[in-house]
């Protein structure tokens, strides 16, 4: 068993490394550096070079379930709600109604020009109706990718659209398994799936802000292990329930993500590592379950599901939800072009795979020919798509302050993020010219980017972002006066005009 172990370790060990070190050139090649783990995967595998015999459906399946929470998770935590909100409505239409299109269209589609079956061949919809959320996570993660409003709508888009699809395949799963049961019993569940799913996400957010803030424990080091029971407990009992699991934990993420909570910097550090770690195996993995010897025999029907659902399905459904939207043309082409298909619909294939057994081969093995096509493809090309449509924006690093914030705010210092405006008194002013409160500090400038430790000296700019602390919380509102109050020579000025008004 020890022996078992320990070259299980080493040869995990030397795929991760792999896929760490190789992920950094990647990108100059213009490779979607999921790819890259999916290919060490299949490389590794029983008809690579590894020779790692992988077969094992049911274990890929429960592995990942855990990986997607994480990712999903990590999604809704980093997703803006007051950059959404505005958009809210279209996003929900994207995630839900856009679903339920691709996955018609894809399966008419897929049951025209093939012999399977419909139900068979709605499933290969279904599965293929996600965007993948690890894949645009990490393409929007690329600081030369920035295409503000479309990005946010489009990470709401893949972190939420993953319920409903895995709704779907479950439904078509039961139908295909059992026969078509009572359309009643469908259509409430198709209300109370969701409907518990948002409950569940909700109460457990509420529960975990609360222990979180209020329960000081002793390690910092504890408070990710506290996050992460919270997020399956959230998934456990919402689906022992009857309701989405998968919703769950994206509204848990996404609430807690946009409330002040304690150590929130280190639990972002924290699941962005744990995400990418998730991401790697779950790729390696499922490239480790591909047979590529059997790729070629299905290669024609996958290039023909992978045009039409990118340049047909994907558009036809994007363009019915964003109808009289506030997104232009140009922003409807690009929200089309980037509903990447990643690890995702791989997953739910290896699930399909646990229920049909080997009829489900061929439905797996057209997925995954999908999925590389459209990574290769859309992955590779959203920075020129973007580019072409004009949707680029500069846009500087918005890294936090290298403290914990939240942490500073439960003390009674007084601590605030101020930006400095063209007309305020500091610009082209000293620290020392303020005439700061006695025990307030000025932490940390951030100017282009970069952090900058000021002393009396550091001339404030326009634009600089500071961190002022102030030694006592009801001296914060004076010490940030001192920061926006007119020059000597302006009040002079008004003054004088004033009078010159009286006179007149």
């Amino acid at each position: 068993m020890e022996q078992f172990l320990n070259n299980f370790l080493l040869g995990s060990s030397i795929l991760l490394l792999l896929s760490v070190v190789l992920s950094k050139s990647s990108s100059r090649f213009g490779l979607p550096v999921l790819i890259l783990f999916l290919i060490i995967g299949m490389l590794a595998g029983s008809d690579g070079i590894g020779g790692i015999n992988f077969s094992n459906f049911e274990l890929t399946h429960s592995l990942s379930l855990v990986a997607l929470c994480l990712i999903i998770f990590t999604g809704g935590f980093e997703t803006p709600f007051n950059k959404i909100k505005r958009d809210f409505g279209r996003g929900v239409a994207l995630s839900s109604l856009g679903v339920v299109f691709t996955t018609l269209l894809v399966g008419g589609f897929t049951h025209l020009i093939t012999d399977i079956g419909i139900l068979e061949s709605l499933l290969i919809g279904a599965i293929l109706s996600a965007t993948d959320a690890a894949a645009v996570f990490s393409a929007f993660k690329d600081p030369n990718t920035q295409v503000g409003d479309v990005k946010n709508i489009l990470r709401f888009e893949s972190g939420s659209n993953d319920p409903m699809a895995y709704f779907l395949v479950s439904v078509l799963l039961g139908f295909i398994e059992q026969g078509i049961g009572d359309v009643k019993d469908t259509a409430f569940l198709l209300f109370s799936n969701p409907a518990i799913g948002l409950a569940g996400g909700w109460v457990i957010a509420r529960a975990f802000i609360l222990i979180n803030n209020v329960i000081k424990l002793d390690y910092n080091g504890l408070y990710p292990p506290l996050t992460i029971a919270a997020l399956f407990l959230g998934y456990s009992v919402t689906t022992k329930l009857g309701g989405n699991g998968f919703l769950a934990v994206y509204v848990f993420g996404m609430i807690i993500g946009n409330k002040k909570i304690l150590h929130k910097n280190l639990l972002t550090l924290f699941f962005d590592g744990m995400t990418w770690l998730s991401q790697i195996g779950l790729f390696v993995m499922l490239g480790l379950l591909v047979f590529p010897s059997r790729l070629p025999s299905i290669a024609p029907t996958g290039l023909l599901i992978a045009v039409f659902l990118t340049f047909a399905a994907r558009p036809i459904s994007v363009f019915l939800c964003l109808v009289k939207s506030s997104f232009n043309l140009n922003e409807k082409i690009f929200v089309s072009w980037a509903g990447l298909k990643g690890a995702t619909p791989i997953v739910f294939a290896s699930f399909a795979a646990t229920h049909m057994g080997e009829r489900a081969h061929t439905i797996f093995d057209i997925v995954f020919f999908v999925v590389i096509i459209s990574a290769l493809i859309q992955g590779s090309t959203l920075k020129i798509m973007a580019r072409k449509l004009g949707l680029i924006v500069e846009q500087e690093d918005e890294a936090n302050f290298p403290v914990d914030l939240e942490l500073l705010e439960q003390t009674k210092h007084g601590i605030v993020q101020l930006e400095i405006r063209e007309t305020d008194f500091a610009v082209d002013n000293r620290v020392v010219d303020l005439g700061l409160p006695t025990g307030s500090v000025v932490l940390f400038i951030k100017r282009h980017g970069a952090f900058i430790i000021p002393d009396g000296a550091t001339v404030f700019e326009k634009g600089d972002k500071i961190l002022l602390v102030t030694k006592l919380k009801e001296e914060l509102e004076k010490a940030q006066e001192c920061f926006i109050k007119k020059k000597i020579e302006d009040l002079i000025e008004e003054v004088d005009d004033t009078e010159e008004l009286k006179v007149a």
